[in-house]
């Protein structure tokens, strides 16, 4: 009986409809894919400013670019932005999917230069080893 009760939850769970958002806000997805981009371009101006002292960083340019390849504008984003910071818990699963997507990034990219590195060693070894 219990279980026949859990089976029938999870199906009304999962026949509930889908919250529709506001006009004008990004699905989750879309969204963290702009708070991603705008999380990389926060961490390039930090490098900028310890770097370049005193050179003007154009920030507003950075976002730009972001949006327009997002296919965004400015005040969809802030308008989806107030909308998921009303929502924590949402929230703070958008950014943990950032962190998670940006550790893949990092990650990947460790390998790539690892497979350069090795590829570089091999072709000197080899090299080194027909000199001979």
């Amino acid at each position: 009986m219990m279980r026949a009760w859990l089976i029938g939850l999870l199906i009304l769970a999962g026949c509930a409809p889908k919250e529709t958002l506001p006009e004008g806000v990004l699905d989750r997805e879309r969204f963290t894919e702009v708070v991603l981009g705008a999380t990389l371009i926060e961490a390039r101006m930090n490098v900028e400013r310890t770097t370049e002292l005193g050179a003007a960083i154009p920030m507003d340019r950075y976002y730009d670019d972001l949006f327009k390849e997002q296919g965004v504008d400015r005040a969809q984003f802030e308008k989806s932005f107030d909308h998921y910071a009303g929502q924590p818990l949402v929230m703070k699963a958008i950014y943990d999917d950032v962190i998670d997507r940006l550790r893949i990034r990092k990650d990947d990219g460790l390998q790539r230069d690892t497979l350069r590195l090795a590829k570089d060693t091999t072709f000197v070894t080899e090299s080194s080893s027909d000199m001979k």
